[in-house]
């Protein structure tokens, strides 16, 4: 037998110290078939342990998710449920399945995974984000952390005689008044993450605010600690070796820790991560830097959150660390951190009524006060009522780093706390972060914003007028093509273009996303060589300023990417977005990316303004700086409705170009139908055609048919002479032309002539361009014409050919 005393645990445990004794010899059994039981021995009480936290965290959050609940709420609720204030009221089950020898081994991994995770979120912290806060995110997360504290620490000097003791007395009080004050920025960011709502323009100041307020935290913590030992020392000798340790912790990490990762991160290939035994000894480093604080005294957590922050995250250290690290330790051992928490919450054990009012209402005083200041100072930067609620909730999310916390400095020997404190504070986080959650999401929704007051698209443009188009990109693969369609769209100085060309790369390694204009940097990245491509193509334009480039990038999750898509369109007043399709062929293999596909999508569904999708069939190119454009013979299939007009009158432009020749061809039902949209196709028809008339190299054809069997004939027979096919996406219209053909559809993105084009093996050569018309313009949105999200002014449809200011009927320009 051996007596083991977890007081080293305790601040991870959350309970008191005491003796407990366990055979260090059982640990693997013999099996049952020979008289053993096996949750008498370590690794299968272990295992069965980690599988029953696991399966009922998994399952809880199952449901809860559904609820508009976070992976917090539904660990905790899943701690509570195994814990003695349900399950475990069972003496029988808690004694077989969870004997503190049990909990004891399961806490330990878990204190591993809570270390590696706030080494995680150092690196994943971007510091560069203080150099330049702004205003605004600094006031906000000011204003939430002042406020809040002193209005706490006030209500309790007023109410401090109604306190008992133990709270009157010690410092917890202050303690969990300084600790709810403050937003924890990893916690928030990982909220804003499953909220989808990391790149909104909220999410962006919050996360400053956030970051602004926990970077001050980190450091006046850590002196604190280093003060508080201070202060506890007789000798002098004693506080400065104390004083020593600190510095020396820090000095090893920016002169030693800092370049050894530097230089391995120089000798990475681009794109590629790191070698397997740098990170091994990256990981042992940050155990190593555990180790050292907590001799020296210090937080467990400190010397990996000083090594995470030196480290520089992104490629390749932080893709390392999400690929290899976060799968096991975070998804899967890391949740039952959580789970003990919860576990270690006993309603049975809670303090009398008033002492749980009391707490509770110093925890409420923060909540409010948060909310309040955080309100106030957005309303004063002219923030809408709802923008500025939805900023106080989102700095009011708690989770693992509050929890942390009070496993951290509210137990040990000093007992600042005791178990019914620490049930009330836990089950209070888990009800904060319950109720806020489902508020963000039902006030916050980013998508509202991207509504453009007046029509921005190709077909209501004033002639001769300055056109802003955004080509989005991938990769250097979709660089070449989307540069064949803008030299052929004819840039003049009478007409020009003003291209803003976005970079898009999926978040990676950080904890913050970005949307900046593009710098160079020192190593030529991918971002470099893009831009470089689209300034040649710029320098060399006939006739100079005819094309204007402005280069962006944005760093995001795949998933919500469409923001910064549309957010940037919406301020650079764009009337045209050119998205890369998300299949690509380098003429022996087809690659396809889901991610880009969802993400053209929500582009269709929530830009304010035109979009088109470009399926590349050319062959590939040598280089990105070409100089001769590959497209020469254009044709259109209108078959009519808003979207078709809108890729008419980008033929239209196309035709201006002396290099090409259009050919539209019109496919009529036999049938015909005298209504708005096809006296408004008529219209657009007759434009063309008076635009052009001396234009012999614009072609005019109608073809007469009975239903989509007939369009697809006439589109077999004519697509394979012409180098590119531009077509409307025509979603939710359906006609004679196209009875038939939306029976099966592999990309409804392309729409049904766009998706019969692209699976079709007659144009494997032939690249088509699909035209989706704006759909989301004026004051209040209203249904649109596929059941899209549109908009009215005043409560009045806008006339789509005459909206306010725009003048609208002429197009072609010469």
């Amino acid at each position: 037998m051996s007596t083991v005393n977890p007081s080293l645990f305790n601040a991870s445990l959350g309970t008191s110290s005491r003796q407990v004794c366990f055979d260090t010899r059982a640990i693997n059994s013999r099996g049952v078939f020979l008289g053993d039981d096996p949750l008498r021995f370590s690794v299968p009480l272990f295992l069965l342990d980690l599988s029953l936290m696991f399966f009922t965290a998994s399952t809880t959050h199952c449901i809860l998710r559904r609820l508009g609940q976070s992976r917090f709420v539904s660990d905790l609720l899943a701690g509570i449920l195994l814990g003695p204030s349900v399950i475990g009221q069972n003496q029988a089950f808690q004694r077989t399945v969870f004997p503190e020898r049990g909990i004891l081994l399961v806490d330990s991994l878990s204190l591993i995974s809570l270390i590696f995770f706030i080494f995680t979120i150092g690196v994943k912290t971007d510091l560069s984000l203080l150099q330049r806060p702004g205003k605004r995110a600094v006031a906000i997360g000011a204003a939430g952390s002042v406020l809040p504290f002193a209005l706490s620490v006030c209500t309790f000097f007023a109410l401090r005689r109604a306190f008992p003791d133990d709270l009157r007395q010690g410092p917890l009080i202050f303690f969990v008044a300084s600790r709810l004050s403050l937003s924890s920025f990893p916690v928030i960011a990982y909220t804003l993450d499953e909220l989808r709502l990391l790149n909104s323009d909220l999410g962006r100041v919050v996360l400053s605010a956030s970051l602004f307020s926990d970077v001050i935290n980190w450091g006046v913590g850590s002196l604190t600690s280093a003060y508080t030992m201070i202060t506890a020392v007789k000798t002098p000798g004693t506080a400065l070796g104390i004083v020593a340790s600190l510095a020396g912790t820090l000095l090893f990490v920016l002169l030693v820790a800092r370049p050894a990762m530097m230089w391995s991160v120089r000798r990475t290939p681009a794109g590629e991560t790191l070698v397997e035994w740098h990170f091994l000894m990256l990981l042992m480093t940050a155990l190593l830097m555990s180790l050292a604080t907590q001799a020296f005294g210090f937080n467990v957590t400190l010397g990996p959150l000083m090594l995470g922050l030196a480290i520089p995250g992104g490629m390749p250290v932080g893709q390392t660390i999400k690929e290899k690290l976060e799968p096991l330790g975070g998804a899967l051992f890391l949740p039952m951190y959580m789970v003990l928490a919860g576990y270690r919450t006993r309603f049975d054990e809670v303090m009398s009524v008033k002492a749980w009012g009391l707490l509770e209402m110093v925890v409420v005083v923060c909540y409010v006060g948060k909310l309040v200041g955080s309100v106030a100072m957005s309303r004063y930067f002219d923030m809408s009522a709802k923008d500025a609620i939805s900023v106080g909730l989102m700095l009011n999310i708690k989770g693992i780093v509050e929890i942390s916390a009070f496993n951290t400095y509210a137990w040990g020997d000093d007992q600042i706390a005791t178990a019914e404190h620490f049930s009330v504070l836990t089950m209070s986080m888990m009800m904060i972060t319950a109720v806020t959650t489902p508020l963000i999401k039902l006030m916050y929704k980013p998508t509202m914003r991207y509504v453009a007051r007046k029509r921005r698209t190709i077909e209501h443009a004033r002639p001769r007028s300055l056109l802003r188009f955004m080509a989005c990109v991938h990769n250097e693969e979709h660089v070449a093509p989307l540069l064949d369609l803008l030299e052929a769209s004819y840039a003049c100085r009478d007409s020009p273009i003003a291209l803003t060309v976005l970079h898009l790369t999926e978040l990676t390694g950080r904890s913050a996303s970005v949307l900046r204009p593009h710098k160079h940097s020192r190593r030529s990245t991918a971002s470099d060589r893009i831009v470089n491509a689209f300034s040649y193509f710029e320098k060399q334009q006939a006739e100079p300023g005819s094309i204007s480039v402005h280069p962006f990038v944005a760093i995001a999750p795949y998933s919500t990417l469409y923001n910064d898509v549309c957010s940037l369109a919406l301020d650079r007043k764009v009337c045209f977005i050119l998205l890369p399709f998300h299949k690509c062929c380098d003429g022996a293999q087809e690659t396809v990316s889901h991610a880009f596909q969802a993400l053209n999508r929500n582009v269709l569904a929530f830009a304010p303004c035109s979009v088109a999708i470009l399926v590349d069939r050319s062959l590939p190119a040598a280089t990105c700086a070409h100089t001769n454009h590959l497209l020469h013979l254009v044709a259109v299939y209108f078959l009519g409705g808003p979207d078709d007009r809108e890729a008419l009158a980008f033929a239209s432009r196309m035709a201006n170009n002396r290099s090409i020749t259009v050919t539209v061809i019109r496919l009529l039902p036999h049938v015909a139908n005298d209504d708005k949209e096809r006296n408004l196709d008529d219209a657009a028809v007759e434009r063309l055609r008076e635009t052009h008339a001396h234009n012999q190299r614009l072609v005019y054809m109608e073809k007469v048919v009975e239903d989509g069997e007939g369009t697809a004939a006439v589109i077999r027979e004519m697509s394979d002479q012409f180098d590119l096919l531009i077509v409307g996406r025509r979603k939710g219209v359906d006609s004679a032309p196209t009875r038939g053909l939306s029976e099966w559809s592999e990309c409804p993105e392309l729409g049904i002539i766009g998706d019969m084009l692209a699976a079709a093996e007659f144009t494997e050569k032939v690249s088509i361009l699909v035209v989706q018309q704006q759909t989301r313009f004026g004051g209040k949105l209203g249904s649109g014409r596929d059941g899209t999200a549109t908009a009215t002014e005043g409560g009045n449809s806008v006339d789509p050919m005459n909206p306010e200011g725009v003048r609208s009927g002429v197009m072609g320009h010469r």
